[in-house]
């Protein structure tokens, strides 16, 4: 069935969508309908540009001219894949720009944090409702240990043997160590009898 204006206005619309895009004439020159926007809009291109218009108030008829429908879609595929290449340029934009604001707000409320206006758990419980990254700080600790023991019984090279071997310090007291982390080395200063 060709497209013309009696058709275009009398065919329902779910009909009327299996249809298009369609090359058709307009006024003094060739335009392509590409699809149905609501039940009386369409969208056209049109002269080089795109265009929402009335089903009511477009005036068409039939392009029989192959070659006319072929540079028709020709030129429309042409406009649309520069329409969408500059829609996904300006979407990672405004992605990009999203993200930096995102991490942005972040970046405030751990200030505020540091700065004693937030305590840790109404940061955390920000970050966590707003989907953003938690607030991880590694804090690397030094330390140094010194001490004695003594053994009841057994070689002055025994007991260094198992104090190289056995001896490590405890840190199961402290909060939030990760034990990946947990690095030292065992010196046995000396072995003497008592």
């Amino acid at each position: 069935m060709e497209l013309t204006t009696e058709v275009l206005r009398t065919l329902p619309p779910q009909d009327l969508a299996t249809h298009l895009p369609a090359v058709v004439g307009m006024g003094d020159g060739i335009g392509v309908i590409l699809r149905l926007v609501d039940t009386d809009l369409l969208e056209v291109f049109y002269a080089g540009r795109f265009s929402v218009t009335g089903i009511r108030v477009l005036e068409i008829e039939p392009v029989h001219d192959s070659g006319k429908q072929l540079e028709a879609m020709r030129t429309t595929t042409e406009a649309l894949a520069i329409c969408r290449r500059v829609a996904l340029e300006k979407h990672a934009e405004q992605r990009a720009a999203h993200t930096a604001q995102l991490e942005a707000i972040r970046q405030y409320a751990i200030e505020a944090h540091e700065d004693g206006s937030i305590c840790r758990d109404g940061l955390d419980s920000f970050l966590n409702r707003f989907d953003l990254m938690p607030y991880c700080t590694r804090i690397k600790v030094s330390y140094s240990i010194s001490g004695s023991y003594e053994v009841e019984s057994g070689s002055g090279v025994a007991a260094q043997h198992d104090a190289e071997k056995y001896l490590q310090p405890d840190l199961t007291g402290l909060d939030d160590v990760d034990d990946d982390t947990n690095d030292y080395d065992v010196t046995v200063d000396e072995i003497e009898e008592v």
